[in-house]
C-alpha cells in the first residue's frame, strides 16, 4: 500500500495501513444515496440500537445533574484559557482540519487515481457533513445555555437560534470525535487506533477547560461524532461485503477497536 505523502502537521495519523474497498466509487451518487441511509437509519434500529440510544440519552440526562460541579472543578484548574494543549484540542474540532484533509486527500485521490486517498477524504467529508447537520439541529431544538454565560445548568431555550444557547450537544467534539473515529476505522494497527483518538479527548477536554460547554455537552457530542464515522466506515465495508446493501444501523453496542 502506498504511504500518503502529504506535509501537513497533522497528516502523521493518516500514515497508516489503509483498508482499500474497491467496489465503493466514492462519488456524489453514492454519497447521495448514503444521506438517505444515515438520515433513515433510526427507522431500521433493532432492540440493541434502541437500547444503545437509550443508554446515551439517559447518560446525557444523568450528567446534567453533576455538570455544575464539573464546571467548578475546571474553573479550579484553568488559571490560562490559551493552554496550548487546549488550544490544539479545540482545534482539532474545527472544521479545518477536518475540509482541508478532505479535500486534499480527494484530490490527490482523483488526481492519481489512488482509491486510498479517496475513500480517507470522501470518509472525512461525508462523516463531517453528516454529524454537523445533526449536531446543529439538536443545538437549536435543545436550546441550551452556555456555561459561559453564567446560566444555570438547567436553562433550556428550545428552537433558539442564538449562539449563547447552542451549547448541547458540542459541536467541536462531535467534529473530532466523527474525524479520529473515521481515521481508526482505516487503520489495522491498535496503537494507532487508540492514537487516532488522543486529540479527539483533548478537544472534549478543552470544551470544558475554556467553559464553552457543560461535560454533558461534550458526552453527546462525543457519541454523534462517534457513530457517524463509524456508520460510514461500518457502511462502505458491507458494501464490499454485498454492494446490494446500502444501509446499517446508525448507532451499535460494540466499541471494541
Amino acid at each position: 500500500m502506498r504511504s500518503i505523502n502529504i506535509h501537513l502537521f497533522f497528516i502523521s495519523l493518516l500514515l497508516f495501513p489503509i483498508l482499500v474497498y474497491s467496489q465503493n466509487n466514492y462519488d456524489w451518487k453514492q454519497f447521495g444515496n448514503e444521506t438517505g441511509d444515515y438520515f433513515s437509519a433510526p427507522i431500521h434500529w433493532d432492540k440493541s440500537d434502541i437500547l444503545t440510544f437509550g443508554l446515551i440519552a439517559a447518560g446525557t440526562f444523568t450528567l446534567t445533574q453533576f455538570d455544575y460541579s464539573i464546571k467548578n472543578e475546571f474553573s479550579k484548574i484553568n488559571s490560562n484559557k490559551n493552554n496550548w494543549l487546549m488550544e490544539a484540542g479545540r482545534y482539532w474540532g474545527e472544521p479545518i482540519p477536518s475540509l482541508a484533509l478532505s479535500s486534499i486527500l480527494l484530490l490527490h485521490g482523483i488526481s492519481t487515481d489512488d482509491e486510498t486517498t479517496r475513500k480517507l477524504g470522501f470518509e472525512i467529508g461525508q462523516s463531517f457533513i453528516y454529524s454537523v447537520s445533526v449536531t446543529s439541529g439538536l443545538k437549536i431544538m435543545f436550546g441550551r445555555a452556555r456555561p459561559s454565560t453564567e446560566s444555570s445548568a438547567s436553562t433550556f431555550a428550545p428552537f433558539s437560534f442564538t449562539n449563547s444557547n447552542w451549547s448541547l450537544p458540542s459541536g467541536h467534539t462531535t467534529i473530532a470525535f466523527s474525524l479520529s473515529t473515521v481515521l481508526a476505522a482505516n487503520t489495522n494497527n491498535n496503537y494507532l487506533k487508540v492514537l487516532a483518538f488522543v486529540p479527539a479527548l483533548l478537544t472534549a477536554s478543552s470544551r470544558m477547560y475554556q467553559n464553552h460547554h457543560w461535560a454533558s455537552d461534550v458526552f453527546l457530542g462525543a457519541f454523534v461524532g462517534y457513530f457517524t464515522g463509524k456508520f460510514i466506515t461500518d457502511l462502505h465495508k458491507q458494501n464490499e461485503v454485498d454492494p446490494r446493501i446500502n444501509n446499517t444501523p446508525l448507532i451499535s453496542l460494540s466499541l471494541a477497536f
